[in-house]
């Protein structure tokens, strides 16, 4: 078989090649495929060549190129070399899920930041349409980022978003009591009239987070309560060590 394909390689690579990089490109599959014919991991060794012939031709260009081979050489092994591709195939589209899952989850860490503000406040702006899935998981980022920082305050500004459904709705609900249950208060700023009607129909407990008209108010009222409780803090360690003395 080696033979076979070294004499006529010429000739064989104009057939299948379509210009000069492609030409190159079988040349040097047909020079592997001859090196690991009859070997007895055959299948395995051709992998690699096959890879490298599909950065320059398409599925179907390779596929093409195996019946012209099988046509052209007797006892050709399209067979095993057809397997080999699948197997190609396969890796190369778990490859490109996972990368996929990569960029889905850096997505949804630019989409969703959680910024420390001051040592007891964590900030969360939200942006764009919230769907399901994003707000699971930007729950389970803060509720992660809450416990990590032992934040007193957590301020959620909606103030980005166009609409939240009563699904949505739901989730964020969840999330804010998983938030107090950490011992933190919920800030909640920004809220359109659709979006306070939604929280309204949904039942919501505004007990159970602080509601402030923008932002800036939700700064200045949380910076200023950790400010004042440090500065209790300090005030009675000053005293205790007074007492000591």
């Amino acid at each position: 078989m080696k033979d076979k394909i070294i004499s006529r390689l010429d000739e064989l690579v104009e057939e299948l090649a379509k210009g000069d990089e492609q030409k190159k490109a079988w040349e040097d599959f047909l020079v592997d495929f001859a090196e690991v014919c009859g070997k007895a991991d055959f299948k395995e060794e051709l992998k690699a060549p096959i890879s490298n012939l599909l950065q320059y031709i398409s599925e179907k260009e390779l596929s093409e190129g195996i019946g012209l081979l099988y046509a052209k050489i007797d006892n050709f092994p399209a067979v095993d070399i057809y397997k080999a591709f699948i197997e190609v195939l396969g890796e190369i589209n778990r490859e490109n899920q996972m990368r996929i899952t990569e960029l889905r989850d850096i997505l949804a860490e630019l989409a969703t930041p959680i910024i420390r503000l001051w040592q007891d406040v964590l900030l969360v702006p939200i942006i764009g349409t919230l769907d399901s899935q994003r707000a699971q998981s930007m729950a389970e980022k803060l509720l992660e980022s809450t416990a990590a920082t032992r934040a007193k305050f957590v301020i959620v500004d909606v103030t980005g978003v166009p609409v939240i459904d009563t699904i949505v709705g739901g989730f964020l609900i969840e999330m804010f009591s998983a938030v107090k249950l950490l011992g933190s208060d919920v800030i909640l700023t920004g809220i359109k009239p659709e979006i306070a009607h939604t929280l309204v129909k949904l039942g919501v407990d505004f007990n159970m987070v602080i509601i402030k008209r923008d932002l800036e108010s939700a700064l200045t009222y949380a910076v200023s309560i950790s400010a004042e409780n440090t500065g209790r803090k300090l005030l009675n360690h000053e005293r205790g060590n007074a007492d000591e003395d």
